[in-house]
Formats: C-alpha cells, sequence, structure tokens
C-alpha cells in the first residue's frame, strides 16, 4: 500500500522523509519530561556528554523500527 498515491513521483521520497522527522520529533518531545527530571537528578553526578548519549539511547529505543522494505523508482 503507498500512502501517497497522489503525490507525484519525484515528491513520494520527501514526503516520507518529512513524515518521518516529524515522527521523530513528536518521540523527542514525549521524552522531553524524562530528559528534565534527569538533568535535574543526574547533573551534579554525571558529565553533560554522558547525559548527551542517555537522551540519545533512549531515543533510539523509543523510536519505530525503520521500514526494511526498499523503494521501488521507476525509470
Amino acid at each position: 500500500m503507498n500512502p501517497y498515491y497522489n503525490l507525484p513521483l519525484e515528491q513520494r521520497r520527501t514526503q516520507r522523509l518529512v513524515d518521518q522527522y516529524n515522527a521523530d520529533a513528536r518521540v523527542w518531545k514525549k521524552l522531553e519530561p524524562r530528559r528534565r527530571a534527569r538533568r535535574k537528578l543526574l547533573r551534579k553526578v554525571l558529565t553533560r556528554k554522558l547525559l548527551k548519549k542517555l537522551d540519545l539511547a533512549e531515543f533510539a529505543a523509543e523510536r519505530p523500527a525503520p521500514d526494511c522494505i526498499g523503494e521501488w523508482i521507476a525509470s
């Protein structure tokens, strides 16, 4: 099923990337309270780099798995 059937071929990939970016932004925003709490509690214990790594690891775990099916390109 192609959810972008109404778009021209050259715009479908761009729209898919935009949708993926928006989904990632929603996940990042959903995790914001946990990031703030972690930074408040562990500010003096962990460095900024380690806090950033924890944030990114949590984000990667919450992200949906990428679609494994390749895109067919008509030539």
